[in-house]
């Protein structure tokens, strides 16, 4: 069983924290999908969600325990959608927050964390670095730090996606999400061993960067080459000590790994067949769908997270370019 135990209660809790400012956002059928499958497929519109990912509800679970603790100063690691997150629940509570990015960053991602009211550090290459440089600095500065993932109420948080989707859709038979260091997936996994335990959750990783399987292949943490991924949402090793690691071990019913171009067909399918443009992490979770790389069976009702929308106009340029060439040469 696991330590440090997340139960459907902390859940609960955490969306009368979000309640008003996270979105409940739309569980609605995909005809496309289903007609592939045979199944009856939904997708939890999380790219609608405040900030273009389901890490507001997180960000906003863990921010508004700050406060509640009376922990006055905030840190925390990333130039992506937790970051993002972090900033917009930090206007949202009025939270003295830092965050901390690669310099490497990209001038966009840099740019609209800028655009809040929170302070920014640029430091180290690569994200490991940076992140080891905010736990520092959080503990110099008796501080309050927040992973993304590992971290109890960003967990409790995350898991509000499932309470929604069963709430919408009470007859799922299987939740799929894609899987970076498993916030979002152990929420899920506690919310659905709770409601219907028969459930099953299923996690799909980008082959890239494949930490969480391999770890979970070797039954314990292990840091895994990393490759350059459209997934980056989902990319990145996972923290030696995470909390998410035991959850996904007892909560994860299977695995999936998916190939950079099956992400990239994935995102222009989704643009082309739903009317709308989502970043490589989701498509990491449709992707696995479309491949078969997960067991659907006909008649099941299956969930799919689309986990955030937040993609920039030179990778969609990218997809839609080698998408064009590629049909041109068949």
């Amino acid at each position: 069983m696991v330590d440090n135990k997340i139960s459907l209660n902390d859940v609960l809790v955490a969306r009368k924290r979000i309640a008003g400012k996270a979105i409940n956002t739309p569980f609605r059928k995909s005809l496309w999908l289903s007609e592939l499958t045979g199944a009856e497929v939904y997708l939890k519109l999380e790219n609608l969600q405040v900030t273009g990912s389901f890490k507001y509800r997180g960000a906003l679970s863990a921010l508004t325990r700050s406060k509640e603790n009376a922990l006055s100063k905030v840190f925390t690691a990333s130039a992506g959608n937790h970051g993002l997150a972090v900033a917009q629940a930090a206007v949202e509570l009025g939270r003295d927050v830092t965050i901390c990015i690669p310099v490497n960053a990209s001038a966009v991602k840099r740019q609209r964390l800028k655009d809040y009211s929170v302070a920014v550090i640029e430091h180290g290459d690569d994200c490991e670095v940076t992140e080891s440089y905010a736990q520092r600095m959080a503990k110099e500065k008796k501080a309050f730090y927040i992973s993304p993932y590992n971290n109890r109420e960003v967990i409790a948080g995350q898991g509000t996606v499932a309470l929604e989707m069963f709430e919408q859709v009470p007859e799922l038979n299987k939740i799929i999400c894609s899987v970076g260091g498993g916030g979002l997936i152990s929420g899920v996994g506690v919310v659905a061993q709770a409601v219907k335990p028969k459930t099953e959750v299923l996690g799909v990783v980008a082959a890239n960067s494949p930490a969480m399987t391999s770890s979970i292949n070797q039954g314990r943490i292990v840091k895994v080459m990393q490759e350059p991924t459209l997934a980056d949402g989902i990319a990145g090793n996972i923290e030696p000590d995470s909390i998410t690691f035991p959850m996904c071990q007892e909560l994860v019913s299977d695995w999936a790994v998916v190939e950079e171009e099956d992400i990239k067909t994935a995102i222009f399918e989704f643009l082309d067949n739903e009317g709308m443009l989502i970043e490589g992490a989701s498509a990491a979770a449709i992707a696995a769908v479309l491949r078969k790389q997960v067991q659907i069976k006909p008649k099941e009702t299956v969930g799919i997270v689309v986990c955030g929308g937040n993609i920039s106009k030179n990778e969609w340029r990218e997809i839609v370019v080698e998408h064009l060439v590629s049909k041109t040469r068949k």
